[in-house]
């Protein structure tokens, strides 16, 4: 009988025990649960809250690897990398390698989430790889990706994986990215092509439209500019940029009228934008209003100083009114802001030549075909001042 007893004992401390456990361990899934969901509502600081008062002992091998993963996505939103990679590294030793958590860490070392005062373009590649190599493949990936590769000036490889999102599902900014590292490559026409294909998937984009009018200008292309420009002023008429550019395309096209008006408004849109004072002074020394000539180049020189070329147009106004000894003094300043340019040095030796100074002349001469290995009309003036 006293046997009996002991077994009922036993056996009710047995059920009680049990039912603690299985009360313990439905307490930490409720838990999990509650944590996954305020992540998933970006609630990440109750999210971290409730994940931390988890026991991960009282868990399953398949819900303490859950409660691992999802701690260290919360804890990378929440900028704590450290920690994150705690969780990574326990994941790890128990045989559990995720791809997307690697992704994530690697959004965190490029300061996706503000986290940081600066992106850390290294780590992240190699964090972009492991989850490369442990199956991430979509679209955000590889532009996320792609993001690593131009923090680190590799354009090339981050051409390719912009390449890749466009075939996974590209969009307009992906092809714009592409045409602007085409464009740092020096790779005008695949610039263009790209800056088509975002126009194609969507037309009313103004820095599409903005980005291959450049293009076009760069290609001397400066009617299919002015096109493109057009269409872009139009979305966006008081963007100083867009007038700037279409009045440099009618510039180039000698289209004075257009061009002024398009500049007029880009310096009434931005007053200091020198590049439109600096055509401005352009135009009016082709129509030979040289007064208002020397105004907008003075007004380009007051904006940027360092302006070479406004300094070489000046001393152009100055050559053409005969008043040489200001001619010398303009390019001399040019020469002052580059030395290694050329195009001072010949025209020094321009105004020294007028100025009936061929000594001085000569020696300008030299200096611009030592600074240019082909330059016609230097060989050509020095050669007739050396036989004279």
């Amino acid at each position: 009988m006293k046997r009996n007893k002991i077994f009922v004992v036993v056996l009710v401390m047995f059920f009680f025990l049990t039912t603690l456990n299985v009360s313990a361990h439905e307490s930490d899934l409720d838990l999990l649960n509650q944590s996954i969901n305020n992540y998933h509502i970006n609630n990440f600081e109750k999210a971290l809250q409730l994940n931390k008062q988890i026991n991960l002992n009282q868990l399953n091998t398949s819900a303490k690897v859950d409660a691992l993963y999802y701690r260290t996505l919360i804890e990378l939103r929440l900028g704590n990398v450290p920690e994150a990679n705690e969780q990574i590294e326990m994941l790890s030793d128990m045989g559990y390698e995720f791809g997307r958590l690697h992704y994530e860490l690697a959004k965190a070392y490029l300061n996706t989430y503000n986290n940081f005062d600066s992106a850390y373009y290294q780590i992240a590649l190699e964090e972009f790889k492991k989850a490369r190599s442990l199956g991430m493949n979509s679209a955000q990936f590889h532009r996320d990706y792609a993001l690593a590769y131009m923090g680190l000036n590799n354009r090339q490889k981050a051409i390719l994986q912009l390449e890749l999102t466009i075939l996974e599902n590209g969009n307009t900014g992906d092809y714009l990215n592409l045409g602007n590292l085409y464009k740092e490559l020096g790779n005008l026409e695949e610039a263009k092509e790209s800056y088509q294909k975002a126009l194609q998937t969507d037309q009313n984009n103004v820095t599409a439209h903005s980005e291959l009018g450049s293009i076009l200008i760069k290609q001397a292309k400066y009617e299919e500019a002015a096109l493109i420009l057009r269409q872009a002023v139009q979305l966006d008429p008081d963007s100083f940029i867009l007038n700037y550019k279409l009045g440099e395309a009618y510039y180039n096209l000698q289209e004075w009228a257009l061009a002024e008006s398009y500049l007029m408004k880009t310096i009434n849109i931005k007053e200091n934008y020198y590049l439109a004072h600096y055509h401005l002074g352009k135009i009016n020394e082709n129509l030979k209003n040289y007064q208002e000539a020397r105004y907008y180049l003075n007004e380009c020189i007051k904006y940027n100083p360092d302006y070479y070329w406004a300094y070489i147009a000046l001393g152009n106004v100055s050559l053409k009114e005969e008043n040489n000894y200001q001619a010398i003094a303009h390019y001399s300043a040019a020469i002052e802001k580059s030395q290694n340019y050329p195009t001072g040095h010949f025209y020094l030796a321009l105004a020294y030549n007028q100025a009936g100074m061929q000594n001085a002349a000569i020696s300008e001469l030299k200096r611009t075909l030592h600074l240019s290995d082909s330059h016609p009309e230097a060989q050509q003036l020095l050669n007739k001042l050396t036989e004279e």
